[in-house]
């Protein structure tokens, strides 16, 4: 047997053992990217969807209502649904946690007489993720996330 023989019986599995040391890393950063590109997205989508429930509180006449408590109520199921029709692409398990029977996690807040506070809320995203939460020996959890996914808009009417 000749020495390069040898030598190339040595090396036989070094290229399998590379591509499993190697594919962990890759596929760790392709997953990342993936599920940080989803969650961005999401929490994007609920920023927009706050901004569009607030400006839609505008549409609203003041000076119909008799009392700021009216006004109020008349302004709330306007919110809640443009809020609603914005999301209307998420998938039906995001969207039940998001908007659920009451839309309780849109949640609308006052302060002073005509400042509106609209915020979107996908709480407990870490624990029903849209993708599964991985984790990679000596890398950890892939994606890490907050628990909550929120978006919030300021509107003064």
């Amino acid at each position: 047997m000749t020495r390069a023989v040898a030598q190339r019986r040595k090396q036989k599995g070094a290229a399998a053992i590379e591509f499993a040391l190697l594919f962990i890393l890759f596929f760790a950063v392709f997953y990342a990217l993936v599920s940080y590109a989803i969650a961005m997205l999401l929490q994007e989508s609920f920023q927009h969807a706050a901004e569009e429930g607030a400006r839609s509180a505008i549409a609203v006449d003041n000076l119909a209502f008799a009392s700021n408590s009216a006004y109020r109520s008349g302004v709330e199921p306007r919110v809640r649904t443009t809020v609603g029709n914005s999301l209307t692409w998420l998938p039906t398990g995001v969207k039940s946690q998001v908007l659920g029977a009451s839309n309780g996690n849109v949640q609308l807040g006052w302060s002073g007489t005509n400042t509106l506070t609209v915020t979107v809320i996908y709480t407990g995203y870490t624990s029903n993720p849209l993708i599964p939460i991985l984790t990679l020996p000596a890398i950890g959890q892939v994606p890490k996330l907050p628990a909550n996914l929120a978006g919030r808009a300021v509107i003064e009417l």
